[in-house]
């Protein structure tokens, strides 16, 4: 696929969009199984985050490597291009990506890229070195994409892994979500401002930051970050974006709970450019959204009784 924004086809442009309201589908799906207590593993929902996870997949090529965290549904569905083995995987089914041995939060698919996922805060930053380091030694093809957020960057592992990749020259993409939500606290409220533009300008390191969600923009981008990357160069990406769900578990949580989440609201959660399903209402027209949605949304809501049922 070709990302010169110029370039890129009408087809093309349909079927990123298609990906993007997919993905929203699923994690709704996955939302309303959580209200019903499906899952006796916790689920991290990254509504909000489909923007960037359809970039990441398309742009990956034969030999990268993905890093995850905690909040990895997004990635892993997105790399499995299908819901029902992330599901059965939740549910430690032996049909589940991973035959029902790592449940959500440690899920990987290395068939599909998805070599290494963690719950330990910054955790994976050290292990992405590792594996970028690997292929440059062996001089495998490819590159190691790691994803972290704005809590795990506070982690001294954050600053350690910038410094040791471009010591090495390292084939590794860093892409910081940064949503503004560490459990149950925003960045202003536990820290001060951390400039991440000017950790990467200390040790010379390219970075970029995506804003608006427009998930067509983010895979132009992104592939050109990758292509750096591949000239063994680390480049470090900070995506703005929002977690419109809680911090793990199922949205409305509590009866009490401010946060208001359902499908029958349709897959449009807050109309803003923090929502990449309303960017590309924005970009397409209500005929081209209905018919994408259409194709999307039909198939597959009864499965949530059928979870339950396992």
């Amino acid at each position: 696929m070709d990302w010169n924004m110029h370039k890129l086809s009408a087809a093309d442009k349909k079927n990123l969009a298609r990906e993007v309201l997919q993905l929203r589908y699923w994690q709704h799906l996955v939302n309303e199984a959580l209200k019903e207590g499906t899952f006796i593993v916790p689920v991290h929902v990254a509504i909000g985050h489909e923007a960037i996870a359809v970039a990441v997949n398309n742009v990956m090529k034969a030999g990268d490597q993905l890093v995850l965290s905690h909040r990895n549904i997004e990635y892993n569905l997105a790399r499995s291009g299908s819901l029902d083995p992330v599901v059965q995987e939740y549910l430690l089914s032996p049909d589940g990506a991973a035959k029902g041995n790592l449940g959500s939060m440690n899920l990987t698919q290395p068939d599909r890229g998805t070599v290494y996922t963690s719950s330990i805060l910054g955790n994976n930053m050290p292990v992405a070195c590792g594996l970028a380091l690997g292929k440059t030694v062996t001089g495998s093809s490819g590159i190691v994409i790691a994803l972290t957020g704005d809590g795990a960057m506070e982690e001294g592992t954050f600053y350690e892994g910038l410094v040791f990749s471009k010591s090495h020259g390292l084939p590794l993409l860093v892409i910081v979500e940064n949503n503004d939500q560490a459990m149950s606290s925003t960045i202003e409220q536990r820290r001060c401002p951390v400039s991440i533009a000017a950790m990467c300008a200390a040790v010379d390191i390219p970075f970029y930051e995506f804003r608006g969600n427009d998930v067509w923009q983010y895979c132009e981008l992104l592939a050109e970050c990758r292509d750096t990357v591949a000239g063994n160069s680390p480049v470090c990406v900070e995506v703005h974006l929002k977690a419109m769900t809680n911090h793990a578990g199922a949205t409305p949580g509590w009866p009490t709970d401010p946060k208001v989440m359902s499908l029958d609201d349709g897959l449009v959660v807050e109309q803003s450019w923090y929502d990449p399903v309303f960017v590309l209402e924005q970009a397409l027209s209500p005929q081209s959204i209905a018919t994408i949605t259409q194709e999307v949304v039909d198939p597959g809501r009864e499965k949530i009784s059928e979870w339950a049922a396992i």
